[in-house]
């Protein structure tokens, strides 16, 4: 009977050793090993102790559906577990589900709170979110100003919507420099995009010098980042 006892506290011990050294770095592994079952396992334990990093990764296993098949529900629960006890990245994540309706109601409202809250972090993403929630709303002025802030951060797509208001005067005011300068940055941060309209500037002449050579390296750095069109000029 004692011997018995002992096997079982030995057991007990082993699985508790086991548990205790399951790291979220060993759930990473596991996953990257292929062994998706034995990653969320241990996704699940850290999450159930208090590591919360470890829900968002089981939210993000379910949200996206690479290794398992997709469920919004199950990766709701998961980022608003890890949200509520601050994990940044979470909370990104469950705005983008309430902006959607996915594994929960569309709600705005709710939506808006947790991207302010990530863009106050410092999150370019939820940020520029924002900016483009507000401008389907035509509320220009929180757009321009959450648009600005994911550039500063840098975000490109965010610098490339910015540049297009103001060199399109809307809702700002018509500032081709300032339009210019946020291309300019957006292409450093290789959106191809910029670079192409970037070289539309120099190659029109209309509000800056034209000049052929650097509307040609525009285009072959758009052309580099496999933007079809760019590519296409640069042949003529």
């Amino acid at each position: 009977m004692l011997k018995n006892i002992l096997k079982v506290l030995a057991l007990a011990f082993l699985i508790s050793t086991f548990s205790s050294a399951a790291t979220i770095q060993d759930g990473y592994n596991e996953l990257k090993a292929g062994n998706t079952l034995e990653a969320m396992n241990i996704f699940k334990y850290n999450c159930e102790k208090g590591a919360f990093a470890g829900c968002y990764n089981l939210g993000t296993i379910y949200y996206q559906g690479k290794y398992i098949e997709k469920n919004y529900q199950k990766a709701f629960e998961n980022f608003e577990k890890a949200c509520k006890e601050g994990h940044e990245l979470a909370c990104f994540s469950q705005a983008i589900m309430y902006e959607n309706g996915q594994g929960t109601q569309k709600n705005l409202a709710k939506a808006i709170e947790l991207y302010e809250k990530s863009c106050e972090k410092q999150n370019g993403s939820a940020c520029y979110n924002l900016g483009n929630l507000y401008d389907k709303q035509n509320d220009s002025f929180n757009a321009v100003d959450y648009l600005t802030k994911a550039c500063s951060l840098n975000h490109a797509k965010a610098c490339y919507n910015l540049a297009i208001k103001y060199y399109n005067e809307d809702s700002v005011e018509y500032l081709p420099k300032k339009a210019h300068n946020l291309y300019e940055k957006a292409c450093k941060l290789n959106y191809a995009k910029a670079c192409y309209n970037l070289s539309t500037l120099y190659l029109d002449g209309k509000y800056f010098e034209k000049d052929i050579g650097k509307a040609r390296g525009y285009l072959r750095k758009a052309c580099d980042l496999k933007l079809k069109i760019a590519c296409e000029e640069l042949q003529k």
